[in-house]
């Protein structure tokens, strides 16, 4: 079993004690039951507090899997190698913000975007819907509503990419929870340049705009590659929104 699977699983088992509930096939699914799904959707309801699936459906149409063959590892398992480890770290720290902040956090939305692979082995995008289905009286979450969205027509790119809409939550520091080497890749000035490369801007609007000559912006450019082990700027990008710097 692939252990980066195992880590989130066990990290879900530590977090979440077993508490006392009705029987999971008492939970009114009236609502998921009515939800439309497109032939490139698909959705299931996670409970946090049994760490297990109690609901699912469209993974055959979406994914090409037969329904009972879904369950929460099995998912992680057929994301891309280089992606899992990254969407895992994303998924647990938007889940203990969420724990620790417990005000408000019904409203939470979680989205990523990964490579996912299909039963016939092919890997296509998807758009990762997170939001909390159910909370306790204190607010603290208890299961998630997990929707899935192959988004292959509309981005081909190899990164993830992701969005957390949580009240009260400082950005910068949830993305250095994640990307803990982010900030230790390039001097501040390097990082500067990056966002006005990023901006489509020439080396002479960058030496303007950061009161630096021609011949600096060019050095640095060098630097940023080198560092980044990167060909060209469209490499870069890649590694930048694959590393939380842009």
């Amino acid at each position: 079993m692939n252990n980066k699977a195992e880590n989130i699983n066990d990290f879900i088992e530590k977090v979440f004690h077993p508490i006392e509930r009705e029987d999971p096939q008492k939970v009114d699914l009236t609502f998921l039951k009515s939800i439309p799904l497109g032939e490139n959707e698909c959705l299931y309801l996670y409970d946090l507090t049994q760490n297990k699936i109690l609901y699912k459906k469209g993974f055959t149409q979406c994914l090409g899997y037969e329904e009972n063959s879904i369950s929460f590892n099995f998912l992680f398992e057929n994301m891309h190698p280089d992606d899992v480890e990254i969407v895992q770290k994303i998924t647990k720290n938007a889940i203990s913000f969420s724990i620790e902040h417990p005000d408000n956090s019904i409203q939470n939305q979680l989205f990523i975007t990964y490579r996912h692979k299909t039963k016939s082995g092919d890997y296509i995008k998807i758009l990762n819907q997170i939001s909390i289905f159910e909370v306790d009286k204190k607010g603290v979450l208890k299961s998630l509503l997990i929707r899935l969205l192959d988004i292959s027509f509309l981005d081909k790119t190899d990164y993830v990419n992701w969005d957390f809409k949580a009240n009260g939550i400082d950005i910068e520091t949830f993305k250095n929870n994640i990307y803990t080497n982010r900030l230790t890749y390039f001097t501040p000035r390097e990082l500067e340049l990056i966002h006005e490369i990023n901006k489509g801007h020439t080396n002479k609007q960058i030496a303007i705009d950061l009161e630096i000559s021609e011949h600096t912006v060019g050095t640095h450019r060098k630097n940023i590659l080198r560092k980044s082990n990167c060909h060209n700027f469209i490499e870069l990008e890649i590694f930048c929104k694959g590393n939380g710097i842009l």
